[in-house]
């Protein structure tokens, strides 16, 4: 009965591992995002109460570091854990400067390089750009050779 418990507590740390190592994951890509409070709430989702989740800056990267007690209070000295890494994302581009162009109108840059495309014959709720003829010969995906027996 023993050797059940240990197996069964075994087992249950083995998977609160991989529950840290995917809080962990997760914190890091949301903290490399910019968005340390959610880092720290998707983190707090996968793991048990009492958790610890800690992000840090390490100069262009994000590292967070989870712990949590596999047996809850049972043994609060033994604790698992994960790290994980991940590269600060850019901020995003400042916009450019100048007016923005009405719906459907080129901008004034890119009107003055190519011509507007013909409207598409299936109206306004048709494809964005028009069909281009393709014979059905040059459609096939499959070369025929030589010979033209398959």
């Amino acid at each position: 009965m023993v050797v059940l418990a240990v197996v069964l507590a075994a087992m249950g740390a083995v998977v609160l591992q991989l529950r840290c190592v995917d809080a962990a994951t997760e914190a890091a890509r949301l903290g490399a995002r910019g968005d340390p409070d959610a880092a720290r709430r998707a983190a707090a989702r996968l793991l048990p109460d009492g958790a610890e989740v800690v992000l840090e800056t390490r100069g262009d990267d994000v590292v967070a570091r989870v712990r949590a007690a596999p047996l809850g209070s049972a043994l609060p000295a033994l604790r698992v854990g994960a790290e994980a890494v991940a590269a600060r994302e850019p901020s995003p581009v400042a916009p450019v400067e100048g007016p923005d162009p009405l719906p459907g109108e080129p901008p004034e840059a890119d009107a003055a390089v190519s011509p507007a495309l013909p409207a598409s014959p299936a109206g306004p709720a048709g494809p964005a750009f028009p069909a281009s003829p393709v014979s059905p010969a040059s459609a096939s995906a499959v070369p025929t050779p030589p010979g033209g027996a398959r």
